[in-house]
This record gives structure tokens, C-alpha cells and sequence, in this order.
């Protein structure tokens, strides 16, 4: 038994090595040729004794080198959709309006600091509206708002004011689909808002003791409620982070109720802040992991003509320990 301990120890002595370090991986990858057509099947020959391979095909969105990024300035659009289902009809004057601003200094969701904001009208940037009175949606413009990406943070307003006519009922909107990419010149994008069931929105009413649509609404206090905070549904909690009940009706609407005498109104549908050059950073492929079976060949086909650098990363790991080698190949993909 003395001699078996022995020579293990001696072993691991003589290697170098200790048993918990990883080996660098000895690996290779080589194609037949370095120019192919798109839609080539294009075969990437493997050699070596890696565990881990992870491949980057140097399309927008898998290129190595920006495997980390994570800000980036693009051209920050939005989409949505918006339904006027009841009030006078344009081109009918009326003294009810929907707005669309934006803000960069906002700090909080009361009234206090809603007033003290500095909010920009962007409505006119949008020439889609609603025409007519309809439970149908009206998709808006693709509406840039690039110029707005220096400041660190942006938070995005719908404002409905309605006024006291007793004549008709006032308007009543219906917002959906609120979409907010940021696009990078790498032809890559980064959605900053998708749903609003997963998007921070708080709705706010210059309203006392009610809800809106009820008979006794007297707008002359401040409420606000949540209608979901960014990655948190409104099933998921009772709250948002500024302990704002949270509303969990979808699609999202101000409804003065059919009442023709109701007072002026003050509604505020506002987003939770975005710094819009925020991206998401690009990803590889896994081809090969420490269980999964080894193979000598990766196949990939590109789509799109171009000048790709493709990226392997191949790696071996240990318990406390990993090491990596990184092999990259010029491929010219032809029409």
C-alpha cells in the first residue's frame, strides 16, 4: 500500500501539474476553402482535446468580439397601437387630446414629480392615428427617437386630456403593442420594450376617491397604479418596486366613462426608465460540451453575402480551473 501512494504522489509530482488545473486545450479547425456561396453547406473540420466549443458565425447578433457589449447608441424606434372607441369623431373639433411625450429627468411616478419633469411632445412624429371610432387597432409609424440616446435614461408618456363639454361623452383610448428597439449598425437589435405585460408602466390619474369610468370621479387628487414592471407580470406580484398596486387589465385603457358631464381629467400612462443605448451582448453557438458526444466535423450555412469572421472557442475546465483557445477563420460568402 506504501508503494501505490508512492508512486501516485511521485506521479503528480513529476507531471507539473496540480489536479485541479486545467489543461489547455490543443485545437485546430480547418474548411476545404475560404470562399462559398450562401446557402453552402460549409464543413468545419475539428481536431484537438477540447471539452467545450462554443462557435460565433460573425453574423449581427454572434459576433465574438462583441460577446461583452452591453451599451451601444443605434436608432431607438417604437411601435404601438391605439383604438379611440368612443367621443366626438375627427376631424370634428374637440377639446380632448392624446399626447405623446418623453422625458429624461424624471425621478418619481407621483404628481410632484410628473409637474416638475421636463416632458418633450412627440406627438406629431406619429402620423397614424386613429380616424374613426372603432374597436379596431391603429398600428403607429416606426417613430425615431434616436436623438433622445445620449441621456442615460428616457421615460415614454401617453397623456390623455379630456375636458368638461356636456355634450358628449369624452374620448375614450385604448393603447397595446408597445414595442421599443434599439437597431446597431451591425444590423443586430435589442428590444428595450416588447409587451406591456412585461414592461414597467405606471398609469396615473388626476383623480380623487375612484376609478375611472365611475359616475363620482372628482379629478382633483393623484393617484397611480402599475400595470407591470420590467420582467415581473402582474401574476407575480402584488406590488412594483415603488409599492404601486399593480394593475393587471391588458390591453391598457383611459375610459372617461359615458357620462357627459364629467370634469376635466388629467391621465398619464408612462413607461419605467430605458436608457435606450442599452443592447443585448452577442451570442455563440454551443457545439460540443464536456458530455456530449465528440465530433470531428461542425457544419454551418450563412445566408447573407459577405465577409464573416468565425470564431471558435474552445475550452477545458476543471473543477477551479479553465482554459481556453480561441481560433478564428476569414470566410468569403458569394451571392
Amino acid at each position: 500500500m506504501r508503494s501505490i501512494i508512492f508512486y501516485f504522489l511521485a506521479a503528480v509530482m513529476l507531471s507539473g501539474c496540480h489536479p485541479d488545473e486545467a489543461t489547455m486545450p490543443d485545437f485546430d479547425v480547418h474548411t476545404d476553402q475560404l470562399a462559398y456561396a450562401a446557402g453552402d453547406s460549409i464543413t468545419f473540420h475539428l481536431s484537438g482535446n477540447a471539452g467545450a466549443i462554443v462557435f460565433y458565425s460573425g453574423e449581427p447578433g454572434k459576433a465574438y468580439e462583441n460577446r461583452n457589449r452591453k451599451s451601444m447608441p443605434g436608432v431607438e424606434k417604437l411601435v404601438f397601437q391605439t383604438s379611440m372607441q368612443q367621443g366626438p369623431v375627427p376631424p370634428k373639433p374637440c377639446p380632448d387630446s392624446l399626447l405623446l411625450l418623453i422625458s429624461t429627468n424624471l425621478e418619481g411616478y407621483d404628481a410632484e414629480h410628473i409637474n416638475k419633469a421636463t416632458w418633450t411632445n412627440i406627438t406629431g412624429r406619429n402620423s397614424k392615428w386613429p380616424k374613426s371610432l372603432s374597436t379596431g387597432f391603429t398600428t403607429s409609424d416606426s417613430i425615431d427617437i434616436s436623438d433622445f440616446n445620449k441621456a442615460d435614461k428616457v421615460n415614454i408618456a401617453f397623456r390623455v386630456l379630456n375636458k368638461k363639454t356636456g355634450l358628449t361623452p369624452q374620448r375614450k383610448w385604448v393603447i397595446q403593442s408597445f414595442s421599443l428597439y434599439n437597431y446597431l449598425p451591425d444590423s443586430s437589435s435589442t428590444p428595450l420594450f416588447t409587451t406591456f405585460s412585461n414592461t414597467g408602466w405606471v398609469q396615473a390619474s388626476l383623480l380623487n376617491d375612484s376609478e375611472p369610468g365611475t359616475a363620482e370621479n372628482k379629478y382633483t387628487g393623484f393617484n397611480a397604479w402599475n400595470v407591470g414592471t420590467w420582467n415581473i407580470s402582474a401574476a407575480d406580484s402584488a406590488r412594483n418596486s415603488n409599492g404601486i398596486p399593480i394593475r393587471t387589465g391588458y390591453p391598457v385603457t383611459f375610459n372617461p366613462g359615458t357620462n357627459v358631464n364629467n370634469e376635466d381629467n388629467d391621465d398619464w400612462l408612462i413607461t419605467s426608465s430605458v436608457d435606450l443605448k442599452t443592447t443585448r451582448p452577442d451570442v455563440g453557438v454551443v457545439i460540443q460540451n464536456e458530455v456530449a458526444l465528440r465530433s470531428a466535423i461542425y457544419k454551418y450555412a450563412f445566408k447573407k453575402a459577405g465577409t464573416y469572421q468565425v470564431t471558435f472557442v474552445a475550452t477545458n475546465n476543471s473543477l477551479k480551473d479553465s482554459k481556453s483557445q480561441i481560433k478564428q477563420l476569414t470566410l468569403k460568402i458569394l451571392p
